[in-house]
């Protein structure tokens, strides 16, 4: 893979991670974290505990949608919640992501219409982490004239026939151990999208886990006394930190 051909790739890939960390904060720190990241307006949406960040710069249109928060029952609501439902787009989705993008597709679809009436349309982008992560995949098959879609640390989202309604190109990541990536079980009939960029237990981008890479990741946790090694491994930072050595070439 030619590093000159994809570093716009994991530019933009980055500036998704970014603005999925972002996403948790309050407005005031979205606004103004935005503008540190170059976009002059931005807010916050929130309907019934779901939430997504709008950013916007003279090129482009950014939905990033937060991720869980513990001490939200409504995220935990939504992620335990593993029955399928039909799919806007076809075949069957997590019934609990599907009613977080419901919730805020309304506001959405505003800024979306608003976007399309414009002289010179915005390229527009989806990404999230963790639930966000879902409900910017399930986004990305409402609006199929989105550039890109950008994952992480995403649980599996729908079923067979679903996954197969995503064109928008996916780029999903997934760090190490992260436990979020395994569920809901593949055995319910739940299956991952995207072209996938692992990341080992070194921080260097793979094709795919091992079993090796498993085994000494959970070890090295443990030695730095981090019991909980796959959920460790979920937290956005690792995400950010992973595709900024990425980007930069420093392996």
């Amino acid at each position: 893979m030619s590093k000159i051909k994809e570093l716009g790739k994991w530019d933009r890939a980055l500036m998704g991670a970014k603005l999925s960390a972002l996403a948790y904060k309050n407005e005031k720190q979205v606004v103004d974290g935005a503008k540190k990241l170059g976009f002059p307006w931005a807010k916050l949406i929130s309907r019934d505990g779901a939430e997504v960040l709008v950013a916007k710069d003279r090129n482009d249109l950014w939905f990033a949608f937060r991720g869980t928060e513990p001490s939200k029952l409504n995220d935990v609501m939504a992620d335990l919640n593993v029955i399928k439902n039909s799919a806007t787009a076809g075949g069957k989705v997590h019934s609990g992501f599907q009613k977080e993008v419901n919730d805020l597709w309304l506001d959405i679809v505003a800024e979306l219409e608003h976007n399309d009436q414009l002289k010179i349309r915005k390229d527009v982008y989806f990404t999230g982490h963790s639930l966000g992560a879902a409900m910017a995949t399930i986004a990305s098959t409402r609006y199929p004239q989105a550039q890109e879609l950008f994952t992480f640390g995403s649980p599996r989202v729908g079923g067979k026939h679903f996954i197969k309604n995503i064109t928008v190109p996916h780029t999903r990541f997934m760090n190490n151990n992260d436990i979020v990536c395994r569920i809901p079980p593949a055995w319910l009939g739940f299956r991952h999208h995207g072209e996938m960029v692992y990341f080992d237990r070194n921080g260097d981008a793979q094709h795919k886990p091992t079993w090796a890479d498993l085994f000494y990741g959970i070890l090295n946790s443990w030695k730095r006394f981090k019991f909980f090694d796959g959920i460790v491994d979920h937290g956005i930072p690792n995400y950010v930190r992973a595709i900024n050595r990425l980007k930069k070439g420093d392996k």
